[in-house]
């Protein structure tokens, strides 16, 4: 499931509006709609029932819900000890006291590991 159309269905369910979803996902309505009817596609099913201007969540929107919440906070998670790792080795990439020595190896880059 593609991580955007998620943040966008959450941002929907909470706010009860795909404008004010737009607004804080700082994206077009249109933007969120097309996420969310991608969604829909993708899962076979109507996450939300329209009635004029209000919304509402379908059981299927329902059951996703806690889903969509706990995917969105695991890869939350999965970048902030990628965020970590990457801050203990330094502003500069220094190693710091304690930590293994790392050796870069030499290629067309000239040694900057590109």
């Amino acid at each position: 499931m593609d991580t955007q159309a998620l943040t966008a269905f959450l941002a929907v369910a909470e706010s009860g509006s795909f404008s004010t979803a737009a607004e804080r996902l700082f994206l077009t309505q249109p933007a969120v709609s097309k996420r969310i009817a991608q969604l829909e596609q993708q899962l076979g099913t109507r996450l939300f029932d329209r009635v004029g201007r209000r919304i509402r969540l379908t059981e299927a929107g329902e059951a996703l819900l806690p889903r969509a919440r706990q995917i969105l906070n695991d890869e939350a998670e999965a970048h902030g000890v990628q965020a970590s790792k990457r801050h203990r080795r330094g502003v500069h990439g220094r190693r710091l006291p304690g930590e293994p020595e790392r050796r870069c190896q030499e290629g067309p880059a000239g040694g900057l590991g590109l």
